[in-house]
């Protein structure tokens, strides 16, 4: 049975300095009749403390001596899948953030501000919510990544090479693949980085990061993705997946190409509104089916991901569950995500638009018509340039 409403979060902090968790104990004092907290000094008493009882959070340390936090983090991966994870580390090496990336759902600097760890603890806490099944959870936890399709890691390798590579070069290699956009869209989103906004243009991503950053990451992604056995998807499935979810994305970048910024963030939205499909689960529950749509918001809104992003790709498939009267970024995914299937020649009964529902939000049969025309265009260009390159 999955925790009650009521029942407190039980929220393990990790540090070898005992003065650190001191500190994080009286600052997080007025959080005393919402999390059960416990404390460990070093690795050694934390392991101790997992082995007793089950968390919900473990927030550790990063720089510890005989094991470090990534190393700490991946053992109560294994013993605590269902526990969210997150690095507090004061390093600004590379190799830290580099290390722990596929081991922790969250960076945090150190020293970190209280309200800021106060507010990411508990939004782990509120999108475990949203988790429809203990089994789901315990799916969520053991995600090691996104896999993607290797064809990208060659073309970014290839093209990081050329003396020419440019950001725009990079960022359009990158929007090709559902899991290597969303493994850095978390990266550069993370507390580690301390940035005031979140980033959700691919551009800025790649001139944030850097090329070389975003060459290392390239690797390391393959390496996992060799070792983790891919997303259980056929190669055909996976590719008819990606070129879905690029086609929802450029359709609603369109739609939104009169405001730059939302167009940039419908595009993130389109292309990772099915990203829950590339999560590989094992031993789904025999009677109620893994919620896709829910597993992908649940892990990008653990990533810290824009949250219209994280709602977007958790209710595109019924926008009514959410309480709003006129047109919002979840929307324009419902529309483009049809849209797409349509252009495709694969929509269903089941799958055609709601028009009454749209009409309340404010979208009217002649907009529809606009937004048809679009993505009708969107999908000719798409087709020319797969065209093109067949034939280069």
């Amino acid at each position: 049975m999955g925790q009650t409403a009521n029942t407190l979060k039980r929220v393990l902090f990790v540090d070898d300095d005992p003065n650190v968790l001191t500190g994080l104990r009286n600052v997080l004092r007025t959080k005393r009749h919402e999390w059960d907290m416990v404390f460990a000094i070093g690795p050694d008493e934390a392991l101790a403390k997992v082995a007793e009882g089950p968390f919900d959070v473990v927030v550790s340390d990063m720089r510890m001596p005989r094991m470090d936090g990534a190393t700490l983090l991946a053992k109560i991966k294994q013993l605590q899948p269902r526990a969210v994870r997150m690095i507090l580390s004061g390093q600004t090496e590379l190799e830290s953030v580099m290390k722990s990336v596929f081991i922790a759902h969250m960076f945090l600097s150190k020293p970190c501000d209280p309200a800021l760890l106060q507010q990411v603890v508990d939004r782990a806490c509120r999108l475990q919510a949203i988790l429809n099944s203990d089994e789901l959870r315990a799916s969520a936890g053991k995600v090691e990544m996104l896999p993607a399709a290797p064809k990208t890691y060659v073309a970014l390798n290839e093209a990081l090479m050329a003396a020419n590579c440019s950001v725009a070069v990079v960022a359009r290699i990158i929007e090709h693949d559902v899991g290597l956009c969303a493994k850095l869209l978390q990266l550069v989103n993370s507390a580690f980085f301390g940035l005031p906004r979140r980033i959700s243009s691919l551009g800025e991503t790649v001139t944030y990061l850097g090329i070389v950053t975003i060459k290392n990451l390239a690797l390391a992604l393959e390496t996992f993705s060799t070792a983790a056995g891919g997303s259980g998807l056929s190669e055909a499935a996976l590719l008819a997946l990606q070129n879905h979810s690029l086609l929802t994305g450029q359709i609603a970048r369109q739609i939104e190409a009169k405001d730059p910024k939302k167009a940039e963030e419908a595009f993130l939205a389109g292309v990772l509104h099915e990203v829950g499909w590339l999560v590989k689960v094992k031993d789904p529950p025999p009677v109620k089916p893994v919620d896709r749509t829910l597993l992908g918001a649940y892990l990008l809104g653990l990533w810290g991901l824009p949250h219209p992003i994280m709602e977007a790709v958790a209710y595109h498939k019924e926008p009514r569950l959410l309480a709003h009267s006129t047109a919002e970024l979840v929307d324009i995914i419902y529309v483009a995500d049809h849209l797409a299937y349509e252009m495709g020649g694969s929509q269903t009964a089941e799958q055609k638009l709601d028009l009454a529902y749209l009409a309340g939000i404010g979208i009217d049969e002649a907009q529809l018509s606009g937004m048809r025309a679009v993505a009708t265009a969107v999908a000719k260009t798409t087709m020319d340039d797969a065209s093109e390159d067949r034939h280069a």
